[in-house]
């Protein structure tokens, strides 16, 4: 009841660099890119959030973030709550306070994920994983596949996994020639064995 909620379309942009950290995003549908450009415009993409997700948390976590833009990549419903409005809820019930906590920490994880992907993970590697956690949560069986639509251009898999567009490119002609991989813009779908099966359903 304390929330607004608003619907954004694909690339419009939920918060601009120079707007002021005031309030508390909470992504209920859609996914969300966060980024920031340099003094030339050159973007850094600093990761993707989906369902469940939420940003502008650092104020009432503590810690200072650098500038940074969030931008709609598929059509999404974000909820806003004022940060001190917050920051009272966050007094009042503990277990609030506890469930953002969690929250913050998995994005923070999925963070050091990637750094580790950086120094043990070759680009293939990094790019096939990356797929496939996009699948884990955004995705669902059909035919023996796991099928996903598709939110990421080849550009911003290259950002999101330390690698180059043509490398991207070359990863996924190669899987899509096996049979493994259809990649086009509406959706991906990927072959898995059982191994892999059980790591996205998470046994």
């Amino acid at each position: 009841e304390l929330m607004v909620m608003k619907t954004y379309q694909k690339g419009a942009y939920i918060k601009e660099e120079s707007q002021p950290e005031n309030v508390i995003y909470f992504v209920k549908k859609g996914q969300v890119k966060i980024g920031s450009k340099d003094e030339n415009g050159q973007e850094t993409l600093r990761y993707i959030l989906g369902r469940g997700h939420i940003f502008g948390e650092s104020n009432i976590m503590g810690d200072e973030q650098p500038n940074y833009f969030a931008q709609a990549i598929s059509e999404s419903q974000i909820c806003f709550i004022d940060t001190e409005l917050m920051q009272k809820l966050l007094l009042q019930y503990p277990n609030l306070n506890n469930a953002l906590t969690k929250i913050s920490w998995m994005k923070v994880s999925k963070m050091e994920r990637r750094l580790e992907d950086l120094l043990y993970k070759d680009a293939q590697t990094r790019i096939l994983d990356f797929l496939k956690e996009h699948l884990r949560e955004n995705g669902k069986e059909e035919g023996g596949e796991y099928v996903a639509k598709t939110i990421f251009s080849h550009s911003d898999i290259a950002k999101l996994t330390s690698t180059s567009r043509q490398t991207v490119n070359n990863v996924i002609s190669a899987y899509r020639k096996k049979g493994l991989l259809a990649y086009d813009r509406k959706e991906v779908r990927m072959k898995l064995d059982e191994s892999e099966k059980k790591e996205l359903e998470g046994v």
